[in-house]
Formats: C-alpha cells, sequence, structure tokens
C-alpha cells in the first residue's frame, strides 16, 4: 500500500513536465532562514514546522506561507523542484527526493564567517540568486564591521550567525544558541 501511495504521489509530482520557475521547498529551521532570505515568497512551496517559532528569526517573513512536516509524502505533494536542508531528521530523505527528481542542497556546519558565506552563496547558485546571495552576505559584512567591538575580542561563529539573521543554523536548527 505504501508503495502505491509513493507511486501515486511521484506521479503527480511530475506530473505537467518541468516547472518553468522553481518550487522550493525547506525541510528544516535552518534551511527556512536561508530560503526566506534568498528566495522569492512565490517560488516557495513549503516551510519546516517550525518556521513560526518563536526562535526562528525570519518567522514574520514565514507567515502566510505552507508548512509541511519533512517526510517523502509531504514533499512531492508540494512538487518541488529544490530542497534545501541542514538537517531533515531521516538521513535517507535527500537520497530519496533526489532518486526522483528533487534538486537537494545540502547546507554545510559553518565555523566561521567565511562558511556562512560559503553556505549562502551554495544555496543562492541553486536558486538562481546569486545577485541576492552576495548581497545578503555584503549586508552580513556591513553589520559585522558595525557591530566590531560590541562583543569584545570575541570574533565566533555566534556572532557572526546572530548578524546574518541566520542563527537558527547552529547545532540542526536549535536557536536557542542565538
Amino acid at each position: 500500500m505504501r508503495r502505491a501511495l509513493l507511486a501515486l504521489v511521484a506521479a503527480l509530482a511530475t506530473a505537467g513536465g518541468a516547472h518553468a520557475t522553481p518550487r522550493i521547498v525547506s525541510l528544516d529551521q535552518c534551511a527556512d532562514q536561508y530560503v526566506l532570505a534568498l528566495a522569492p515568497r512565490d517560488e516557495i512551496v513549503g516551510l519546516s514546522k517550525r518556521a513560526l517559532n518563536a526562535d526562528s528569526y525570519l518567522r514574520a517573513e514565514a507567515t502566510g506561507l505552507p508548512q509541511q512536516r519533512a517526510t517523502l509524502e509531504a514533499i512531492l505533494g508540494t512538487r518541488a523542484t529544490i530542497a534545501i536542508t541542514n538537517w531533515a531528521g531521516d538521513i535517507r530523505l535527500p537520497g530519496a527526493l533526489a532518486a526522483r527528481g528533487v534538486t537537494v542542497v545540502q547546507i554545510d556546519e559553518a565555523d566561521d564567517f567565511a562558511g556562512v558565506s560559503a553556505d549562502v552563496r551554495k544555496i543562492a547558485a541553486a536558486l538562481d540568486r546569486r545577485a541576492a546571495g552576495e548581497a545578503l552576505i555584503a549586508q552580513m559584512q556591513a553589520k559585522l564591521d558595525r557591530s566590531r567591538g560590541a562583543w569584545g575580542e570575541n570574533r565566533s561563529l555566534l556572532r557572526a550567525k546572530h548578524v546574518a539573521g541566520i542563527s537558527g543554523c547552529t547545532h540542526h536548527g536549535d536557536s536557542r544558541h542565538k
């Protein structure tokens, strides 16, 4: 029965051929922050169930956008063409999505501003939003520059991610470390 349901969902997901516009889904709270910062709202077909939580930095931007569980059935049901993830829970999910034609972008665990910038660039490239990615990096760098000295000599990732607005990305989406 489960196989039949998956086959039906997969068939529905691919019905109508390729989409002219990307259909972007975020699989976890960390990915939500990147997607909300870089993707046009009309291309976002799903955010994680934590997108509106109090510890989600860009929760206001998430208002009104659909949320779904990070399951194969739910994601295929959105007809997503791109899935962004840091940690979706089920280790098999990214491979299962890729096998069904969904481009999966894995966010790396960044430990400095260069790493955060590399994640922004990787996601922006996958979304064909390179200019938006570079603008976000420049904005983050400007905020960091303005905050110099406010944090003492601590130039930690924590500070970089908080200023960047993607602080939900530390420890697999656990934003308590803002």
